[in-house]
């Protein structure tokens, strides 16, 4: 059987999500996770509907009750999903400096004041789109604070259905460059599984990128459902960590503290 973990999860603490983070801890014990990382939202656009939700002392309260209760059974880490990092530089540097996450997700759900799962006008190129998006992408890759860049190709997920299918290879330049960027900062890519329950066949980002992400020489992979309901936490995990298998990954990483740690197949 795997070493289990599912490094995105949500909480009330998010403010998308109803869960009880003592209910995901139990499921967790049950269906046999050994770790569990709570990367709650924490975002900064004027538009963003959880802007000012995250508290981190109530979060944190939670994380120690749930430690206490079941620590000696379920690694429990304290993780955030950042929005659009790389615009908010200066003010991530100064909410993280004396806080003691473990683990961080840097995620692009706007472009500019549009969030992604919007209303698309009939006459919006397809190209130019998904062009836009990963251009913030590359900025995040760049720039932003994060140990792993979270749903790389999450923009497949909201599309309107008269876009075409999403082909990697038809962005192929800019989404290595994404790739390149990471690797040269020592980061990491998540492959969240989420899609897999969404009816997507294939996780985010698709098979062909995770393989450029190898082929380029990326080693740093973590593993998440984007869980945002008790029933969502650990679907899709052992695919996603038979898709590493087959690719040829040796394991995929945990955090501790923002250091990576190698788990071996």
């Amino acid at each position: 059987m795997h070493y289990l973990v599912d490094y995105h999860v949500h909480t009330d603490n998010s403010f998308d999500s109803n869960a009880r983070m003592e209910d995901y801890c139990r499921r967790a014990i049950e269906i046999g996770l050994k770790e569990i990382a709570f990367t709650e939202h924490f975002d900064l656009n004027p538009k963003d509907k959880g802007l000012g939700y995250f508290n981190f002392e109530d979060y944190s309260e939670e994380i120690e009750k749930c430690r206490e209760m079941f620590g000696d059974r379920l690694k429990i880490k304290k993780g955030l999903e950042l929005g659009e990092p790389h615009l908010y530089l200066e003010e991530h540097e100064s909410f993280l400096r004396d806080k003691d996450f473990d683990f961080l997700l840097g995620s692009v759900h706007f472009i500019g004041e549009r969030v992604l799962h919007r209303e698309y006008a009939p006459d919006e190129d397809e190209r130019e789109v998904y062009l836009e998006y990963f251009e913030q992408v590359l900025e995040t890759a760049r720039k932003g604070n994060y140990h792993s860049l979270g749903h790389l190709d999450v923009l497949k997920r909201y599309v309107p259905k008269r876009f075409k299918k999403f082909y990697a290879s038809q962005y192929q330049e800019i989404v290595r460059e994404i790739l390149t960027a990471v690797i040269n900062r020592s980061r990491g890519i998540e492959i969240n599984t989420s899609c897999f329950r969404q009816g997507l066949g294939e996780p985010l980002p698709t098979i062909e990128i995770i393989k450029w992400y190898k082929e380029l020489g990326g080693q740093i992979i973590t593993i998440g459902t984007d869980a945002h309901h008790v029933r969502h936490l650990g679907q899709g995990l052992n695919e996603g960590m038979e898709i590493l298998k087959d690719l040829g990954f040796k394991g995929f990483y945990t955090f501790t503290q923002g250091e990576p740690h190698l788990v071996k197949f």
